[in-house]
């Protein structure tokens, strides 16, 4: 059980939203459940997704704190994460307001927390987990503040939970996605990889979890 104590509260100045060096990474969960959230077609879902190519010499401690993996692309490897704007925004920031924020990704949804598997047995219930501060919360993040409430760990814990379950769920994908175009049957192209996941979820419609 998570002993330590956290304190914060949200107070909205979007520094996690607008921070030029941090990529909102997305599951193909957090995928679908904006499309189905906005209605969006297809084009419009390539329109909202950043395809961040990385260079084959980037340290191991890089990929940690990325969670995700990396998909293979025809332009190289890859974590697949919201589209920025041009100042380093969001595409879904509009004033210091989230446009989406009923639908934000799991990563959005625990910020400033990360949270590190102690052990995982057969049931998610019995997961256990201990929760931090992330790093870049440390630098930035105005919500975490002496004058600040302590948070509900039990609130949070469960969050933990689901996060945990939705990115063994998400690794899954990511590994049929990578062995099918190393073994050269699917070509990896954004459009392609948009059409797996909207055929994945035909398959496990049981992993969507409604906001």
């Amino acid at each position: 059980m998570q002993k330590d104590r956290f304190k914060f509260r949200c107070v909205y100045c979007a520094n996690c939203c607008s921070d030029k060096k941090t990529i909102v990474n997305v599951t193909y969960l957090d995928i679908l459940r904006i499309t189905k959230g906005l209605n969006l077609s297809f084009n419009e879902i390539l329109e909202i997704l950043g395809f961040y190519i990385y260079e084959k010499n980037i340290s191991n401690d890089f990929f940690k704190k990325m969670v995700i993996p990396s998909i293979i692309t025809e332009k190289g490897n890859a974590f697949v994460g919201l589209l920025k704007k041009s100042t380093g925004e969001c595409i879904f920031l509009d004033e210091k307001k989230c446009k989406i924020y009923n639908l934000r990704p799991m990563f959005c949804r625990t910020f400033p927390f990360t949270f590190k598997v102690l052990n995982i047995k057969s049931s998610s219930s019995k997961i256990n987990i201990q929760m931090f501060y992330t790093t870049k919360a440390k630098e930035y993040c105005k919500g975490i503040s002496a004058n600040a409430p302590y948070i509900s760990n039990k609130k949070w814990v469960k969050i933990g939970k689901r996060v945990v379950e939705e990115l063994k769920e998400n690794s899954k994908f990511i590994e049929i996605w990578n062995n099918n175009v190393e073994k050269g049957r699917i070509k990896p192209t954004a459009r392609n990889f948009i059409k797996t996941i909207l055929k994945y979820d035909n398959k496990m419609k049981r992993l969507i979890i409604e906001n």
